[in-house]
């Protein structure tokens, strides 16, 4: 029986760091470079700080990143003056792929012919020196967005640069943003950034760690959401990590996302105590819809306050943000400082902090609760020597089927759709251990949409632009 423990933890990453960080050649990037940094920031730049104080509205946070430092530099200084309570670091696919010398090449192409080569912001490329300068006079804490399976140099390089909040994990940036890359080697590789985090923060300031809940975005029932989550926050915490952050993206059913939510914070906290990591503390984030986005400014206006209230409602501790460029490409400075002003108004406007529920609520939570009980008990019962290797087997396997994901080692037997109420709602298991009597629920959840709407595949389509 492979459940989380302590004694799982890497302990000294020093013969492996050495390697990384040779394997890197970053100049002046050693292993003592970012505790020695991260020791001159003030609170205010760290997340597990702000995460502990008190606050009447979910904080914000956008995404941003861009090739160059002058126009990053400048997408920074929106976003403070805009008000956003986290800043980001979005990384471009090259960088993400651990392609460095494409991306170097890329962006020194691409200053050259003044123009946008890459699609975020090449952090490895441009080396932790450089970046602190991107933060100088800014002090909010800085979260790196990025998708990569294999993060360790890009995590060393972004710590020694002041940032404060790692995104991402074994499972959440290998199944939706990988096809070929080893399931078994992400997650040692993560292991690996989970240690980092935890061994590099100076005492009372720990590295703030954050896993990525949308996933797919694509009809990703709230077991597989939650179940992810779970994973990656127990993973964490055998390396030391003491500030996480689990997360979900709006799901187009309010309803379902009350009950989302209730469920992830439940069982996060619940699972923590029992496997004894009662000193980890756990967060919850929020994303604003993670689909197809409207390509009509007033729809996509209208998708974002309505993302936003919900953020409210579910007692998020912090929303990230979209824009209402989302349809049309990689956003505009203006556009993403707009958005972040139009979100934190609504959410000064908003009420905060109390309980929404009702009968289908509490039913719902019911369901997805006990289906969350027999996905882990599965997880538990694996004869593997460790969790991380149940969790790879659980993938394998097929205990976690995440929808419409590309990697190859995502069983793909899964089927969802979207019921008469919006939820959405569990077809045919595939491998998922559902219960008989759970997938007769869930089946029963989803109507009649058959006959009056066509075949699956027309439903699929239209789901995956239900709010555009």
């Amino acid at each position: 029986m492979a459940t989380p423990r302590r004694s799982e933890s890497l302990g000294d990453l020093c013969a492996e760091r050495a390697a990384v960080l040779a394997a890197g050649g970053a100049a002046g990037l050693g292993p003592g470079t970012a505790r020695a940094h991260l020791a001159t920031l003030p609170p205010a730049r760290f997340a597990s700080y702000a995460y502990r104080a008190p606050r009447t509205r979910p904080y914000t946070q956008p995404r941003g990143g861009y090739p160059g430092f002058a126009k990053q530099r400048a997408l920074t200084e929106a976003f403070d003056a805009a008000g956003a309570d986290f800043i980001p670091l979005t990384i471009d696919s090259q960088t993400r792929h651990n392609d460095y010398d494409n991306a170097a090449a890329l962006l020194k192409t691409g200053l050259a012919e003044d123009r946008d080569l890459l699609n975020g912001y090449p952090l490895v490329s441009h080396g932790h020196l450089r970046t602190r300068e991107l933060y100088e006079g800014i002090d909010r804490p800085v979260s790196l967005r990025h998708g990569t399976p294999d993060a360790r140099l890009l995590v060393e390089t972004a710590l020694a640069a002041g940032i404060t909040e790692i995104e991402g994990g074994g499972l959440s940036y290998s199944l939706p943003y990988a096809r070929d890359f080893p399931l078994d080697r992400a997650l040692a590789h993560w292991q690996y950034v989970d240690r980092l985090c935890a061994v590099t923060g100076p005492p009372g300031l720990p590295v703030h760690r954050e896993s990525f809940g949308p996933l797919t975005a694509t009809l990703v029932p709230p077991v597989i959401t939650i179940a992810v989550q779970l994973c990656e926050l127990l993973l964490a915490a055998e390396q030391g990590v003491e500030s996480f952050a689990v997360s979900f993206g709006h799901t187009g059913s309010l309803e379902q996302d009350l009950a989302l939510a209730r469920v992830l914070r439940a069982r996060s906290r619940e699972l923590l105590d029992r496997f004894g990591f009662e000193d980890v503390r756990v967060s919850l984030v929020y994303h604003q819809w993670m689909g197809a986005f409207p390509a009509e400014p007033s729809l996509a206006w209208q998708l974002i306050a309505v993302c936003a209230q919900a953020a409210a409602l579910v007692g998020a501790d912090k929303v990230v943000v979209k824009t209402p460029e989302e349809a049309l490409g990689i956003p505009s400075v203006e556009s993403n400082a707009a958005a972040v002003r139009a979100v934190r108004y609504v959410l000064d406007m908003f009420p905060y902090g109390r309980t929404l529920t009702s009968g289908a609520v509490d039913e719902e939570a019911e369901l997805v609760d006990g289906e969350v009980t027999t996905v882990l008990e599965r997880i538990w019962d694996d004869p593997a020597p460790t969790f991380q290797q149940s969790v790879c087997r659980a993938v394998v396997s097929g205990v976690i089927d995440v929808p419409f994901a590309p990697h190859e080692q995502n069983l793909g037997l899964l089927v969802t759709d979207r019921g008469e109420d919006r939820r959405i709602r569990v077809r045919e298991a595939g491998a998922v251990p559902l219960t008989a009597r759970q997938l007769r629920r869930e089946r029963a959840l989803l109507g009649n949409r058959t006959a009056r709407e066509g075949p699956l595949w027309e439903r699929l389509l239209h789901d995956i632009r239900i709010l555009a």
